[in-house]
């Protein structure tokens, strides 16, 4: 064989066999990005498998929204109106049925005011007929007799003289200052308790007394 036909067949070898590499090396290639995009295809694919929808949940959360809203309202039953307690709290005393005829010394001025108030309410706060708080009645009964008397009961028993001979119509402190009422007579005053038992007729023991004050 001539050197030039030597040199032509080993250039054709060398240049098929540069060619197998670089095919080699494309389809390794490939199969390296096919590999590597596929888990990333399938991952993304799951949510949308046969039989899912992305409404689903969307709805499912409404729904759930709504149920956890509205469930407790439901479920919970109306509280039951308790009844009125008499005796049960500490501010809770006995009423006791009082005729006029027992009040000394007669029906008229300051207790006899102070009994048009009986069998009425009670409003922390108040100070207009029936819907008054204790000092509130107090006030309001003075004022019907023309005597202008302080607010609150602590400001009312600053205000007047303490006495230990008390009269029909004086005020009777108890528990602390934290309640005021009007003493009639006999052992029995008026006042306005609290909201269940309103205004009414009971004993000046039913709680400490502070003491007796008097506007005569």
């Amino acid at each position: 064989m001539s050197l030039f036909k030597q040199h032509t067949a080993r250039h054709r070898a060398q240049t098929s066999s540069r060619a197998v590499r670089t095919t080699t090396v494309v389809a390794a290639a490939g199969a390296a990005l096919v590999g590597s995009i596929a888990p990333a295809q399938a991952y993304a694919e799951i949510p949308a498998a046969s039989g899912s929808s992305y409404a689903a949940p969307a709805a499912g959360m409404a729904n759930l929204a709504s149920y956890t809203t509205q469930a407790p309202v439901a479920a919970q039953p109306a509280a039951p109106t308790p009844a009125p307690q008499q005796g049960a709290a500490t501010s809770s005393v006995s009423p006791q049925s009082t005729a006029i005829t027992e009040i000394a010394p007669a029906a008229g001025g300051i207790v006899g005011t102070a009994m048009q108030g009986v069998g009425t309410g009670y409003v922390w706060g108040g100070t207009s007929f029936g819907a008054w708080d204790c000092s509130g009645f107090t006030g309001w009964v003075y004022a019907q007799n023309g005597i202008d008397i302080p607010r609150t009961s602590f400001q009312q028993i600053a205000a007047a003289t303490p006495t230990s001979n008390p009269q029909p119509g004086d005020l009777v402190s108890q528990n602390g200052g934290n309640h005021i009422g009007i003493y009639i007579g006999g052992g029995k005053m008026v006042s306005a308790l609290n909201p269940t038992q309103g205004t009414f007729v009971h004993s000046v023991n039913a709680m400490p007394v502070d003491g007796y004050y008097t506007y005569r």
